[in-house]
Formats: C-alpha cells, sequence, structure tokens
C-alpha cells in the first residue's frame, strides 16, 4: 500500500510530500553515519601516509596550526580548529549548530573554522575596558552564513579564559517550541505575584542544568546577597552559595523560572566586584522582541512574548546594568514568528523596539565563504570522506539540493529525467567531481559559498 501523501499549495506552487521518503532519508543518513564512524580510524591513517601531488593541495592546508582561540590571528583565517570530545559538552553543551553537532560522531572530531567575523570580536574583547558597563556585539547576516559557529567560536575563547558564560541558546524557542510549557506564576517573595506573567517551567529546567554544567566551580564561590523566599517552608538565606539556588530550580520545577531571575539578579551584584568576567551569549536576539508566541490558553488567548516570566529576566539581563563583561548575540530571520524575511539586517529584523533597546552596539557582518574558506572547506570534507569521489552520489546530492530548493517539484517520472537532461545541457550539472577544478566550481556555483548549503551538499544530507 503506497504511503499517505498530502498536497500543499503556496503562492501558486505545488509539491508533494510523502512520509516514506521522509523515513528513507533518516534511514540513509543513518546508515551513512554508521559507515563514516567505522571508515574513521582507517581514513586519517591512510591521509598521513599520502603524498601530495602537484595540482593538489597539501595535506594540512585546511588544519590550523594553533588549536587555542586565545593565539588565533589572521594567519589562521580559513582554517579549522579542533576542540577535545572530552571537553565539547563542557565547553559547547548546547547552543550549537544542529548539523555541526551530527557531524562530530561520523568526523570523530569537533572542528571549527576560524573566520573573521569571530577574529573580529575576540580581538575587541581582548581590548575592551571592563570597568564600564558591557559592550553588545550583534552578529547578522544571510541565514546559513555561518553566525552560530562563529558565536560558538567566541564562547570558546572566553571559556578558555575563565569567563563565567551565561548563554541563552535560542531567544526563539521560548516563543515556538515549548507549545504546552507554560503555569501562572506566583511568586511567594513578599507575597506578591508577577501578575498576567507565565512561566515555562521546562524550558527554564533544562536553561539551569546546562548553567550549572558549564559554570559549576563558579557557583560554590558566588554567595547571595540577599534572602530568598520559595514557599512556606524553603527559603534561600543571604550568604549561602549560588548553586543552592540553581539546586532550588532544578528540584522543583515550579520556582525555576524564579532561580533564573534570582541568578541572573545576583551576577548584576557579583559583576561589580570584579572577580569574574561574564559573557551573556544570546541566539536569535530578536526572538525576544517578537510579539507573540505559540501558546495558545484552552480559550482561545494567545499569550504575547511581553508576559513570559523567562522573557522580562533576560531583557533585564540585556539592559547592561552590570560591569565586567560583554554580550555577543546573533540576529537571525530563521524560527522567528511575523518577523519580516525579506532583510537579514538588524532594522528590519529587530524592528524599532529591539533595535532602540540594544542600542548602542556594535554590528559584525557574517559574510559566506570567500574563495579560501571555501576551498577549505570542500578540502576539509574531502578529508574525511564526506565529499564523495562517486559521480552518481555527487548527482543524488545535486537532485536533493534542487528538491529542497523546490527547483525539482516531484521525484517520479519524466519532469525528473528532463529536469536534470536540462540541466545537463546546460552544464549546470557535470560529471567531475569535486576532485577537479570544474568540479569545485559547481559546488561554488550550487551552494553560493554558503556554509549551510554546502553541509547539504552531502550526498545523504
Amino acid at each position: 500500500m503506497a504511503a499517505p501523501m498530502r498536497v500543499f499549495s503556496r503562492k501558486g506552487i505545488t509539491w508533494h510530500c510523502r512520509r516514506a521518503a521522509h523515513q528513507q532519508s533518516k534511514a540513509k543518513y543513518v546508515a551513512h553515519t554508521q559507515r563514516y564512524c567505522t571508515s574513521t580510524s582507517e581514513t586519517e591513517s591512510k591521509s598521513t601516509d599520502s603524498v601530495a601531488t602537484p595540482g593538489t593541495f597539501k595535506q594540512d592546508f585546511f588544519r590550523a596550526t594553533e588549536n587555542d582561540p586565545t593565539h588565533q590571528t589572521l594567519k589562521h583565517e580559513g582554517q579549522f580548529y579542533s576542540i577535545p570530545l572530552e571537553q565539547v559538552k563542557s565547553i559547547l553543551p548546547v547552543g550549537t549548530s544542529t548539523k555541526w553537532q551530527r557531524l562530530i560522531q561520523p568526523f570523530q572530531e569537533a572542528s571549527i573554522m576560524v573566520r573573521r567575523p569571530a577574529l573580529e570580536v575576540i580581538n575587541y574583547l581582548k581590548q575592551a575596558d571592563y570597568t564600564n558597563p558591557p559592550v553588545k556585539y550583534a552578529l547578522y547576516g544571510k541565514k546559513g552564513s555561518g553566525k552560530t559557529m562563529s558565536l560558538s567560536h567566541i564562547i570558546h575563547y572566553c571559556h578558555s579564559q575563565g569567563w563565567l558564560i551565561v548563554h541563552l541558546p535560542d531567544a526563539s524557542q521560548m516563543n515556538y517550541k515549548f507549545k504546552f510549557d507554560y503555569i501562572d506564576n506566583y511568586s511567594y517573595k513578599d507575597s506578591t505575584p508577577y501578575e498576567c506573567m507565565y512561566d515555562q517551567p521546562v524550558y527554564a529546567a533544562e536553561w539551569l542544568a546546562h548553567f550549572k554544567q558549564r559554570n559549576h566551580k563558579f557557583l560554590s564561590e558566588i554567595t547571595t546577597t540577599e534572602a530568598y523566599i520559595w514557599s512556606k517552608r524553603e527559603t534561600t538565606e543571604k550568604g549561602e552559595p549560588l548553586l543552592d539556588v540553581v539546586n532550588q530550580g532544578l528540584k522543583r520545577p515550579k520556582n525555576s523560572c524564579d532561580a533564573i531571575g534570582v541568578i541572573l539578579k545576583e551576577l548584576e551584584h557579583h559583576s561589580m566586584s570584579g572577580k569574574n568576567r561574564i559573557l551573556f551569549a544570546v541566539k536569535t536576539v530578536n526572538g525576544l522582541f517578537a510579539p507573540l508566541t505559540n501558546i495558545r490558553k484552552p480559550g482561545g488567548y494567545v499569550i504575547p512574548v511581553a508576559e513570559l516570566t523567562l522573557n522580562m529576566h533576560f531583557k533585564n539581563f540585556l539592559r547592561g546594568n552590570w560591569t565586567n563583561g560583554a554580550m555577543v548575540m546573533t540576529v537571525d530571520s530563521q524560527n522567528t514568528r511575523n518577523q519580516p524575511n525579506h532583510d537579514f539586517k538588524p532594522l528590519h529584523l529587530l524592528q524599532k523596539e529591539g533595535f532602540e533597546f540594544l542600542d548602542p552596539f556594535v554590528p559584525i557582518f557574517v559574510d559566506n565563504y570567500n574563495e579560501k574558506e571555501m576551498e577549505s572547506c570542500i578540502e576539509f570534507y574531502r578529508h574525511k570522506r564526506w565529499i564523495e569521489n562517486d559521480t552518481g552520489k555527487e548527482m543524488e546530492s545535486c537532485i536533493e539540493f534542487y528538491r529542497h530548493k523546490r527547483w525539482i517539484e516531484n521525484d517520479t517520472g519524466k519532469e525528473m529525467e528532463s529536469c536534470i537532461e536540462f540541466y545537463r545541457h546546460k552544464r549546470w550539472i557535470e560529471n567531475d567531481t569535486v576532485v577537479t577544478e570544474d568540479g569545485r566550481k559547481q559546488l561554488k556555483f550550487l551552494t553560493e559559498n554558503s556554509p549551510g548549503l554546502l553541509t547539504m551538499m552531502s550526498p545523504t544530507m
């Protein structure tokens, strides 16, 4: 029996979505990942014994000689450096690119490309005056240009320098992902509730767990400046470690949102002492200024973003009423709701409210790969055998790319054959592989030097 088929119509374009095709693609990715996990060690041993021939790149062309972000300079631009696998969960436990996380297992390596925007922000952080309020840096660019990985590179630098990191993995997730995660807020502090506010205990508990995992050594040293009442029987006295507040939010999820508010408030007081520098990293910061969430109450009322308790706490911390730190954020149109997608600039995505709230800030443009970065990434994928030298698989990857872009609407019958023949006739799809110069030009043309699209060009993505 054929799989159920649904037909969607959008702007006059009709395409078919089959559940069986999705399951087949997923199974194909799992099989591909397992095959690469078993062959990684063999690939590494063969690459070390091979000798570069004339006209090809050296084996270390894409490798950076310095893995410490502190000592990386422009001479390392366009090269990959590695993070030890045992340190990935402590440095970047959450908030990285999903595609990058999926490639760690088959590659058996966590590599990040050194790019100019990240180096620029790191250089600013080295020269900043931390006696003043924190400077805000906003990374912006086209979708898939590498803003999230540049932010991860900056977080790694701050982690290596011993900073306390407050990381909001995706501000827009609070608005749309946790659809049924809301309860009416009631605070026992001073016996006064936050009227017309809603807590998100599941999301808050997850955030506290990652915050504790990353900053455990700091939480035992920082103490509270006042007492906090959680219930009639549970209180946190003045002078107790901030770790007790985190544990309170983890043990009592209903108090998790209030615990985050207490933590951010105490960090503002702690920053005045100048003992530990603080990095506030936010992905998709424009999600904090979106109008509505995806949360609909039984009566039909759609909860606005401004009525979320977490949104209030993080926006208060984003005001920058503290010192000895910095703020690095990304502005992205992905996973946002009711925001313009025609432009990627901060003014269009933040709108008037968000732009005036963050002003002043330093905009950092993240462009697609340049020529050197593109060549380095292709060579890195070839070294990991993620880009095969098989023309058949390369053809499949091109077809999957066109299907994703909705340029090929149906994968059966004469339509697919005629489309492939048309691209062959126009020499947009060549039989050369990425080993040749024509193959490299083909990849650059299809991906437009976009890091995200280049990853999609894998035979299994």
